[in-house]
């Protein structure tokens, strides 16, 4: 109930800013320019708050529904317009005017997206400290010289300070599908490689992906002390409670082998399903072998395939003196990183450009056939992810308004009727024929963007709720 109240509050917060934004632009550069603005609404339908101020004595409104906003300016072709007004009525003026007035809107979105990431940077950035554990031979950070226990510093031509930074970078690489140089340390000593980025152009263009999915991709698991793993919970009914483990007991081999960590364990475990494991087992002061045979389940993958794992029911940690040495040699994996006001600038304008560059990319595969449908998103999936980054901080809220921000002013400027773009490519025409299009033209544009976003809206939200149903 909890998680719901978040989303729902996370995503009023979300329109609310970005839309009081967008709008906000509209209304201050038609003022600056002498257009008559009639109504500045946060949201549609009628007005639950409304007051009016100033010579014009324009009218501030927040409307019922919040998905979305207008500005609404004098115009001739909505209704009569007193002839002393006339010369500031929207449609009576040059089309480099009413060129800059619908511009404004998504430059309004860039310039928030930047100045949030700005404050993001320097509030603070908490991460996870991209320090690999034990890699598979066969994997790309193996590949490229990356072993147990190095730091990733550099990907291509990003600095890596955490998983965060080192997601983007792979997906920026992806969809370029390149070979990048890769800096890592170990120790106090830093090293090169390449890691060949090729071979994830089924990746490329599907930001919707988990990190968690994208570092997989190139093998990345993040590294934690070696030690035997601990028993915290036996689940009812499982395999675990059957085969005679208890809270409280340590794993210290499994088929006679030990292992490195209980990550490890639990990858040994999934690959088990089904096959009898021999478990050596310490309780209190005595050692005993105990079969566990991991029950079978399905998981499906993020490209649709589905595999099988095996489960025994158990969940596990680290021991509590593995926990203290790796407290003693100073380990620390997660980091907060402060920055300067400059600084910070420099950050935020490096990562508008990386985002922006990353969602045109997204964009041209979707019209290329590159990426799929499914990667699009609704206001439920919006609303998820407002309440989760609500929940785990303010800066993570403040990078996910920022991203949102970014992707309103994209999207806008398409160049889609009924869109700011559309209106944007008519005006354009407009200024090179020395007339407005046709009424007929404008019309079946019109229709058509509206056909459009309808479309996309429809499978924006079927994808939401076919991820809830998963």
């Amino acid at each position: 109930m909890m998680t719901v109240l978040m989303s729902l509050l996370g995503f009023l917060i979300t329109i609310a800013v970005l839309v009081a934004f967008h709008e906000f632009g509209h209304f201050w550069v038609a003022r600056k320019l002498g257009v008559k603005v009639l109504t500045y609404s946060l949201g549609f339908g009628k007005a639950i708050w409304s007051t009016r101020r100033g010579p014009d004595a324009i009218e501030y409104r927040i409307a019922m529904l919040p998905l979305g906003g207008y500005v609404k300016m004098l115009d001739e072709r909505e209704g009569p317009v007193d002839p002393a007004e006339q010369h500031r009525a929207f449609n009576n003026q040059p089309v480099w005017k009413r060129f800059l007035i619908v511009l404004a809107g998504p430059v309004a979105n860039f310039l928030l997206a930047l100045a949030l990431w700005m404050l993001m940077f320097m509030v603070g950035v908490q991460g996870v400290l991209p320090k690999a554990g034990v890699l598979a031979p066969g994997s790309l950070l193996a590949q490229s010289g990356v072993r147990d226990g190095d730091v990733i510093t550099r990907v291509g031509n990003q600095v890596i300070h955490s998983l965060a930074d080192l997601r983007l970078a792979v997906l920026e690489g992806g969809v370029d599908s390149a070979k990048v140089p890769i800096e890592y340390e170990h120790r106090g000593a830093v090293s090169e490689g390449t890691l060949d980025l090729t071979r994830l152009k089924p990746l490329a263009g599907n930001p919707s992906n988990s990190s968690r999915d994208v570092l997989k991709a190139i093998g990345f698991t993040l590294w934690s002390p070696p030690g035997d793993a601990l028993i915290h919970t036996v689940l009812p009914h499982s395999p675990a409670e059957m085969a005679g483990l208890k809270k409280g007991d340590v794993i210290l081999k499994i088929n006679g082998a030990s292992y490195r960590d209980p990550w490890n364990l639990i990858e040994q475990i999934e690959h088990s399903a089904g096959v009898p494991v021999r478990l050596t087992v310490q309780r209190g002061q005595s050692t005993d072998v105990i079969e566990v045979t991991p029950k079978t389940e399905t998981q499906k993958l993020a490209d649709g395939q589905i595999r099988t794992i095996g489960r025994m029911g158990a969940q596990l940690g680290l021991v509590p003196a593995a926990i203290v040495q790796a407290k003693q040699d100073g380990v620390h994996l997660l980091v907060l990183d402060r920055y300067a006001p400059l600084t910070a600038l420099s950050m935020a304008a490096s990562r508008s450009w990386s985002m922006t560059t990353l969602t045109l990319s997204v964009f041209g595969g979707l019209l290329t056939g590159q990426a799929s449908l499914s990667n699009l998103s609704g206001p439920v999936a919006i609303a998820e992810f407002a309440g989760q980054s609500l929940i785990i901080g303010f800066s993570t809220f403040l990078g996910f308004l920022a991203l949102v921000s970014l992707s309103l002013a994209i999207m806008n400027l398409l160049p889609v009727p009924l869109l700011d773009g559309g209106h944007l490519v008519m005006y354009v025409i407009e200024a090179i024929r020395g007339k407005p299009a046709e009424a007929a033209m404008e019309a079946f544009a019109t229709k058509l963007g509206l056909f459009f976003l309808v479309s996309l809206m429809a499978i924006a939200f079927y994808n939401d709720m076919s991820r809830l149903l998963h």
